[in-house]
């Protein structure tokens, strides 16, 4: 498979969720304009004094779908940019003397303060 759509998968699958939450949104919103509106006309709620509260319904339960779905958007926008890291392997040998002569030289300085 090539390196380039597998890098294209994670966002793809982001502007997924996005777009369920983005349809759910629309959904709930609907349903909650539906309640209001049955609520204003049998007459238990009254639109002024109760702006607030009606906007808070609205806020509580699709709005925050909205958000969701705009940040996962941008996570994908995100993903889809960023270049994929280059895996690089570093092979240590048994025989590296250079890189053990430094860590023995730095611990057998550490502890001799308190002695």
């Amino acid at each position: 498979m090539n390196k380039k759509v597998i890098h294209i998968v994670p966002s793809i699958v982001l502007y997924i969720f996005a777009g369920l939450l983005t349809i759910y949104a629309i959904w709930s919103y609907t349903y909650c304009a539906d309640i209001i509106s049955q609520a204003r006309a049998a007459g238990q709620l009254a639109a002024g004094g109760n702006e607030y509260d009606i906007a808070g319904f609205y806020m509580a339960n699709c709005c925050q779908y909205v958000v969701f779905a705009l940040l996962l958007t941008a996570a994908g926008l995100i993903l889809q940019r960023i270049k994929p890291a280059h895996n690089e392997t570093v092979a240590f040998s048994a025989g590296n003397e250079a890189a053990d002569d430094g860590l023995d030289e730095w611990f057998d300085g550490v502890g001799k303060d308190s002695e």
